[in-house]
């Protein structure tokens, strides 16, 4: 089955909470189990700074959010044996705290995840991976059906995947 973890945060990348954690070990037992597991995440400034990244894809995807076309490209690297994707688009982003700072959550984070959840789905033609399964994460993902129902409805490449949405803390 190949199954594409979607997540704002997985360890050992970025973490807050109990997300990242889960994040960071449930695909590397999929994959142990004979399936064929991908991750996509932010590239945070954090990640940046180590030496996470393998290289950076010749994948480039055009979405507007809030009426401005905005270009992301992609950075890949590895988990164990489990590829991760990292949306790059600095501008959202390369910033020192994940959803926002000790004065309070970054006030654009809904079109931050916004973008994310588009360029995921965007993304996925171009990195040849035809997901049967997207497992989402907490709300920063749930858009994801949303658009896979609405825009993507008629679109092929999505005919037969199917949504799990995993919430971590009902808190948040």
């Amino acid at each position: 089955m190949n199954i594409l973890l979607v997540a704002s945060e997985v360890a050992p990348f970025a973490k807050t909470g109990g997300l990242a954690d889960v994040a960071g070990a449930l695909p590397q037992a999929l994959a142990h189990l004979g399936h064929d597991v991908r991750i996509v995440m932010p590239y945070y400034h954090s990640i940046s700074e180590k030496p996470f990244v393998t290289k950076r894809l010749k994948v480039t995807v055009v979405v507007e959010i809030a009426g401005i076309k905005r270009s992301v490209g992609f950075f890949q690297g590895k988990l164990g044996e489990v590829p991760v994707y990292f949306l790059d688009y600095p501008e959202f982003f390369q910033r020192q705290g994940l959803y926002g700072t000790a004065s309070g959550d970054y006030p654009d984070n809904a079109q931050r995840f916004g973008l994310f959840c588009r360029a995921v789905l965007e993304a996925l033609p171009q990195l040849k991976f035809r997901p049967d399964v997207l497992h989402l994460n907490d709300w920063q993902t749930g858009l994801i059906p949303v658009l896979l129902r609405s825009e993507r409805a008629a679109d092929p490449f999505y005919a037969r995947t199917g949504t799990v949405m995993t919430i971590h803390n009902l808190g948040y």
